[in-house]
C-alpha cells in the first residue's frame, strides 16, 4: 500500500464578483512553492492547510473506506516525453473524487500539446486513494 505526506487546503478566487472555491490535495514536500505560485501568479486565496496521508487504495478491492475520517481523493499520473531532454517525465496530481470527472478534462487540456505532437503520446495513470483526516 502506497502512502505520500499531504497538505489538504482550499482555494477560491472571485471572477467577475462570484467567488470559487475549491479542495486541493498538494504533496508536502511541494506545497510552498506551489501556494507561492497560486497565489502571486493566479491570484488564488489558499487557506485551511492540515497535513496528513494519503494511501492508495486500489491494490485491495475489499478496502471500503467510508467513514467519515477519510475523504476519497484519486492520484492521477501523467508520463509526457520531453522532445528537449529526450525522455519521460513524470507528474502527478491529486484530486478530491468527487470533482474528478469535472477537473480532469480541465487539467489535462494544460498538456494538450504533449497530446497532439509528441512521438510518444502520454500515458495516464489513475490510482484511487484516501487522505486520512487528521484529528487534533
Amino acid at each position: 500500500m502506497a502512502k505520500e505526506k499531504i497538505v489538504r487546503c482550499k482555494v477560491s478566487k472571485t471572477l467577475n464578483g462570484r467567488k470559487y472555491e475549491s479542495v486541493r490535495y498538494i504533496p508536502l514536500d511541494v506545497f510552498n512553492l506551489w501556494k507561492l505560485l497560486m497565489t502571486a501568479k493566479h491570484g488564488f486565496q489558499v487557506e485551511s492547510d492540515c497535513t496528513s496521508l494519503w494511501f492508495d487504495i486500489d491494490g485491495d478491492p475489499n478496502v471500503k473506506y467510508v467513514d467519515s475520517n477519510y475523504e476519497p481523493v484519486i492520484r492521477l499520473r501523467l508520463w509526457v516525453y520531453s522532445e528537449e531532454a529526450g525522455m519521460f517525465r513524470e507528474i502527478t496530481r491529486y484530486f478530491p473524487a468527487s470533482e474528478y470527472a469535472r477537473i480532469k478534462p480541465n487539467f489535462l487540456a494544460h498538456y494538450d500539446t504533449y497530446f497532439k505532437s509528441s512521438q510518444f503520446p502520454p500515458r495516464i495513470e489513475e490510482t484511487r486513494g484516501v487522505w486520512l483526516k487528521r484529528v487534533d
